[in-house]
């Protein structure tokens, strides 16, 4: 069975939103019906970023008024409703931001949620005849989740992926892995291009420290948690049993890294599956 959804993984500032519209152009090439969701979008089919968790009490404790503005998904474990954030106005975005999902609510209701919604995703795509393409959401959110906001141990972050694994099986996923070894020179080329708050932010998300400084030390912490992020994913890579490609360093010659996957794209979109 060719794929039907191809994820592109690596940690930040490595290439993946790029590779994933080159991957998009040449999916297009082969199949009618091809759905590109980059780190981008405000909205995902398998991603919970932009919304808010209530439940039944929390919800009562918002005006009626409030109440019918917000567009509530009821959810079975936990009890409760998922709230779309993003198109809200920004008053009621912000009484909602203590409810938001990804650093506000528990592990206890992350996890479920999480499983929930792509299980929802994963269900609908086997019954369409398209090919998604996501950029950084099966391994990156979960695992900064459960390694940098919860201090889960490799155990459960490995039994939750495999559960996650499990539910997009059906869908003959394909794994596009961009490693890096260069991390804290691209981390200092991403950051060139933008402004200073951006670094500071960044070293915070991934150090799970307040926003603080771009210091030396600072700076040494959020590589070393970035790379104990990418050897874990990577040993993940050969646990779940799903097709997948590693290109190291793809930055340093991007016509090769292109070719290589251009090559094992027509392998998967002709439903040839070699894990490994």
């Amino acid at each position: 069975m060719a794929s039907r959804l191809i994820l592109l993984e690596g940690v930040p500032c490595t290439g993946k939103t790029s590779t994933a519209r080159f991957v998009s152009s040449q999916v297009r090439g082969w199949h009618p019906d091809v759905r590109l969701y980059t780190e981008e979008a405000l909205w995902h089919p398998a991603d919970l970023a932009n919304y808010a968790f209530l439940t039944p009490e929390q919800l009562r404790e918002f005006p009626e008024d409030e109440r019918e503005l917000l567009p509530l998904e009821p959810t079975g474990e936990p009890k409760g409703y998922l709230v779309y954030m993003a198109d809200l106005y920004e008053e009621l975005k912000e009484k909602l931001a203590t409810y938001k999902l990804f650093g506000c609510q528990p592990w206890e209701v992350e996890r479920p949620l999480m499983l929930a919604r792509w299980r929802q995703f994963a269900e609908k795509a086997a019954a369409e005849d398209a090919v998604y393409i996501f950029d950084g959401v099966f391994f990156e959110r979960p695992v900064c989740e459960m390694l940098m906001w919860f201090d889960l141990g490799r155990d459960e972050v490995e039994a939750f992926m495999k559960e996650l694994a499990e539910i997009v099986r059906p869908l003959s996923p394909f794994i596009i892995y961009l490693e890096n070894s260069e991390i804290e020179s691209r981390i200092r080329g991403a950051s060139a291009e933008r402004d200073y708050d951006w670094l500071v932010n960044f070293i915070s998300y991934y150090t799970g420290r307040a926003a603080g400084s771009a210091a030396d030390e600072d700076m040494e912490n959020c590589v070393a948690a970035l790379e104990m992020r990418q050897g874990l994913e990577l040993g993940l890579l050969s646990k779940l049993g799903l097709n997948h490609l590693i290109i190291q360093n793809p930055f340093e010659d991007w016509v090769e890294a292109n070719n290589v996957i251009r090559t094992r794209l027509r392998e998967v979109m002709g439903g040839k599956v070699t894990v490994g």
